[in-house]
Order: C-alpha cells, then sequence, then structure tokens
C-alpha cells in the first residue's frame, strides 16, 4: 500500500510539470485555436432553428463562441472569439450594437473589479485598463445574466494602463487577443480570477475562470519537498528496522 501512495505523488508532481510546460503555446496572433488555449477557456455555440443563444437570440451575429484566460507568473492573456463584429458593432433594426468592455474579477467574489475597454483598427486592438466603481448593465433587462456590459465610472478618469494586442477574422467570426502585466490589478489577492464578455444588448455571454500557473522554479522546490519527503522517510523506516 505504501508503494501504490509514493507511485500516486510522483504521477502528480509528473502532471503538473506537463501543465506548465502548456504555458509557451499562447501566442497573441488574432488566431483562436482550442489547442493552444486548452484547459483555460469556456464555449457556449449556438443551436436550433432560432439562434438561440445564452439569455437572448440573433444567431452567428451575436453569438460568444469562446472566451480564454490564462494566467503564467506575472502575465496575464485574454482571447474572445464571437460572431459579434467587434470592430464596428452590429447593425440590427436600424440600431447599432456596441461591443461591451471585458470585465475582471479578481478575488473571483461575484465583484467585476476592472475593465478593459479596447477600440480596433485594421489588426491592432488598443486596450485600456480602468479600476472600475460603477458599471453599465445590457439594455434589456431580460438578459440580467448577461450584465455587466461596460464600465460607467472609475476610479480614475484616465486609464491604469494602454497596451495593443491582435484582432483577426476567422470566417465569420472576430478574434481579439491580448496579454499585460498583472501588477497593474493592485487588487487581485493571488487567487482566481474570472473574466466575463457580452455586448451592448446581453443577447449572448461568457465567463472563464482560471488559477495561477505555477512557476517552473516553484515546481521544482515542491518536487524536491517531495522527493526529499520519500528520502526522510525511507530512511526512518531504515532505522526502524536497524
Amino acid at each position: 500500500m505504501r508503494t501504490i501512495k509514493k507511485a500516486t505523488a510522483l504521477a502528480t508532481f509528473a502532471l503538473a510539470i506537463g501543465v506548465c510546460g502548456s504555458a509557451g503555446a499562447v501566442t497573441i496572433d488574432g488566431s483562436f485555436s482550442t489547442a493552444e488555449w486548452a484547459g483555460y477557456y469556456s464555449t457556449e455555440d449556438w443551436v436550433g432553428s432560432n439562434g438561440y443563444v445564452g439569455p437572448g437570440y440573433g444567431g452567428q451575429s451575436f453569438d460568444v463562441e469562446y472566451l480564454a484566460l490564462y494566467m503564467d507568473g506575472n502575465d496575464l492573456y485574454f482571447a474572445l472569439k464571437t460572431g459579434f463584429n467587434v470592430t464596428s458593432g452590429v447593425l440590427y433594426n436600424g440600431y447599432l450594437y456596441k461591443p461591451g468592455d471585458f470585465a475582471i474579477d479578481v478575488n473571483n467574489d461575484g465583484v467585476y473589479d476592472y475593465a478593459l475597454d479596447f477600440s480596433v483598427s485594421g489588426s491592432t486592438a488598443s486596450y485600456s485598463l480602468y479600476q472600475v466603481t460603477a458599471w453599465k448593465n445590457s439594455m434589456y433587462a431580460q438578459h440580467a445574466a448577461a450584465d455587466p456590459f461596460e464600465y460607467k465610472t472609475a476610479t480614475t478618469s484616465s486609464p491604469l494602463l494602454s497596451f495593443t494586442g491582435s484582432e483577426g477574422t476567422s470566417g465569420t467570426s472576430y478574434v481579439l487577443e491580448g496579454a499585460f502585466d498583472m501588477s497593474y490589478l493592485t487588487l487581485y489577492n493571488g487567487g482566481p480570477v474570472t473574466l466575463h464578455w457580452t455586448m451592448e444588448c446581453g443577447n449572448d455571454y461568457l465567463n472563464v475562470t482560471t488559477t495561477p500557473v505555477p512557476e517552473p522554479s516553484t515546481i521544482m522546490l515542491l518536487g524536491g519537498g517531495v522527493l526529499a519527503a520519500f528520502g526522510f522517510a525511507g530512511a526512518m523506516r531504515k532505522r526502524r528496522q536497524g
């Protein structure tokens, strides 16, 4: 029985190394791949003759297909793939619906602390990070499950951080990707982080939650501790046998 327990512990350690090794696969290039973001995305594709999605409807033009979030050391990577036109919005029945901000909950407590506002020019997406004091909800009360839509007020009028990422297209879908240093998320407490996105009407939305990926040095220290524990246990058994 002791041998089985030891083998299980070593297998768990090897698995942790494998997960960490996937970090280098994430690239910011405006091209979303489920293999690239494997284990770090959520999805909810629309189905049915009426094209119902999320809390609302509208078909491909209002479909949020994938939302991804990945934490690697001090860097936070994010990606969105959607049928909604993130460059110019969607004109429907004479009204131009806007894409929403990315909402970030840094303590995973249901309160969205930061917003990533963005604009798109060509293949470049420009982002501005704000610490939010109030949010705007989607325009339809029956779509409240999709809230919030975009930030209303922030702690300062100027962004905490401005940076660029990539925008791309894939068939009838649009892709946004970006990454930034997590040191700007001053409210972060070291645990899971949740990302949220919807459009103005709230027809569809996605949330994704992720946890930090251990640094290689941390994993090696952990492994060293596990192996040392095995060695210590072996030495104690020998002493008792002697």
